[in-house]
């Protein structure tokens, strides 16, 4: 049986376990949605190719899995763009394929063309266009192993019109029908000496740190067991980046929360004192580290990460160990347990400050807010509702913000990628298509999307394709009727003179059900629990829910 070249993309991609495509057709990717036809791997039908690539990403945070999301030539390739831009700012393996018109049109002012190639390049680590049908299997698979192999990045295959439709040779065929292994990933420990060594500094340590950062997540199968083992080992406080978050439980008494902007004061204090800092799979990248002032510099630094670019590059590093953060982490443990326990009593008095402090930030007034009844409602109070009204495996997907620095602060997060987040990039409009990638990657699950009415706005017609792909969601928005963070902006800084930020709001709720999803519509703290009810009961029935809660945009953020 002959295949032509989208055939065999397809076939290539299923026989790598690819679940889902993320995208929409047009002209230059008909023949690969005809291949699609007869395929297992199920193609969602987005309303934006911008989503589409937000599918892919979360797809990908939430598995451990490659994600793949797809666009027409012309502006179905650049509407990939800034999802594209969020996994390469991560470090997610996403595989975005773009059509292409026929190569014999190309530079004669072909309609929709692009030079596609150049313009995905400084995005991916892997970007071009597939010439030769027999180059078919090596391209992808080249493709793919850029994705997934040492730090975890977009790549990018271009499919021309007519390339596409070409028959892929016999030797190729046979190959495919073969099936094929690709060698395991590659899990580097590290070099031996560095891992001695910082056994060594970790124990000789009196008051050690661990920041855990995204690359715990996105290593392989992800390093979260090994990390827990080593810090209750050793008794070591941990700290998490934001794409960290879930990587440790935060109600474990070893836990010392997420760093970084608008994070309780005891995170930088911690973090200040520190006397050795552990970093694993983290940038110490900006609102981690608020601009680059809460980590003592005098610090001894382990730096462990894939990337050796990163380890050096914000903060002087007295032991760089360049592998897989799993299998780093289990050596050094190794390592540790063969030289004896750490000192107790230097150790006991620092992890009693972490207690000490935690218990400090839980009576201030700004954390007793998770209580108040005032209206409208504190985005304290929805926090902590929405925490203690779901279970430990939800996963929550968060926008850009002042609602993920609400929910970073007072919504404590408990297991591995269940914090799945628009990341350091920080484009708006994430939540909502993040949130249905998860659910129909795990539909056992329960998944909450958290966002702002600003960043509801950006992919609301994303609804759409939550009831028509059968994925429901609930989605709460923190709706101040403002773009928030740009308005405490020009309130603190620019004297209170404000352009463009208030928004005047539709009925969110109202919006919701001409989409065939539940609306629910909440403004005093007491309706909040009924309303999370209410939204899980639409749920069950197979319907998306949508829930506006009206929140005090004048509540100023943690300093």
């Amino acid at each position: 049986m002959a295949l032509n070249v989208a055939e065999g993309v397809i076939k290539v991609l299923e026989l790598l376990g690819v679940r889902f495509i993320f995208g929409l057709p047009g002209s230059q990717t008909s023949p690969l949605y005809d291949a699609l036809y007869s395929s297992g791997i199920r193609h969602i039908l987005t309303r934006h190719e911008q989503a589409a690539a937000y599918m892919a990403d979360a797809y990908a945070k939430f598995t451990g899995k490659l994600g793949v999301c797809d666009g027409t030539g012309g502006p179905g390739a650049t509407n990939l763009l800034t999802g594209i831009a969020t996994s390469w700012t991560d470090g997610v393996p996403v595989l975005a394929l773009t059509g292409q018109q026929p190569l014999e049109h190309l530079g004669k002012g072909a309609f929709q063309e692009l030079d596609h190639v150049a313009i995905f390049s400084p995005l991916t680590k892997f970007s071009r266009r597939l010439l030769k049908p027999d180059k078919t299997i090596e391209t992808i698979l080249e493709a793919y192993r850029a994705a997934t192999w040492g730090r975890p990045s977009p790549v990018h295959v271009d499919l021309p019109l007519d390339v596409q439709t070409q028959i892929i040779s016999r030797r190729e065929l046979e190959r495919l029908e073969r099936g094929f292994l690709l060698p395991p990933r590659p899990k580097p420990s590290g070099n031996p000496e560095a891992v001695k060594d910082a056994a060594l500094l970790l124990l000789e340590a009196s008051r050690p740190l661990i920041i855990a950062g995204g690359g715990v997540h996105y290593s392989g199968e992800g390093a979260w067991t090994q990390l827990r083992s080593l810090a209750e080992y050793l008794e070591v406080p941990v700290v998490t980046t934001f794409n960290g978050r879930g990587s440790f439980p935060e109600d474990h008494p070893l836990s010392a929360g997420r760093m970084g902007v608008y994070s309780p004061e005891y995170t930088s204090r911690l973090l200040s004192e520190a006397d050795l800092i552990l970093a694993v799979g983290c940038r110490f990248a900006a609102l981690s580290t608020r601009r680059w002032s809460n980590i003592n510099p005098e610090s001894t630094l382990i730096h462990i990460d894939i990337d050796p670019n990163v380890i050096g590059r914000n903060y002087s590093t007295r032991v760089g160990i360049v592998g897989d953060a799993g299998t780093v982490l289990e050596a050094i443990l190794e390592e540790v347990k063969s030289l004896g326990k750490p000192r107790a009593a230097e150790r006991g008095e620092w992890l009693g400050l972490l207690e000490e402090a935690k218990e400090s930030w839980k009576r201030t007034s700004l954390y007793r807010r998770v209580y108040s009844d005032e209206k409208p409602i504190k985005p304290q109070r929805v926090c902590y509702e929405i925490r203690r009204f779901f279970n430990r495996e939800t996963v929550f997907t968060l926008d850009a913000g002042n609602n993920k620095m609400w929910a970073a602060t007072f919504l404590e997060v408990y297991e591995p990628r269940t914090w799945i987040q628009s990341g350091c990039f920080g484009p708006m409009g994430y939540a909502l298509p993040a949130a249905i990638s998860c659910k129909l990657a795990d539909n056992r699950r329960q998944v909450v999307a958290i966002c702002g009415d600003g960043g509801f706005y950006m992919s609301l017609h994303e609804l759409s394709t939550a009831t028509q792909e059968g994925a429901p969601i609930i989605v709460c928005i923190f709706n101040d009727g403002a773009l928030g963070t740009i308005k405490h902006l020009q309130l603190s800084r620019y004297g209170g003179r404000l352009v463009s930020v208030d928004l005047e709001n539709p009925s969110f709720a109202k919006v919701a059900e001409a989409f065939n999803c539940r609306g629910i519509e909440v403004e005093r703290p007491n309706q909040i629990k009924p309303a999370l009810k209410e939204g899980v009961e639409a749920n069950r029935e197979g319907q998306p829910a949508v829930i506006d809660i009206h929140i005090d945009g004048a509540e100023p953020l943690p300093s």
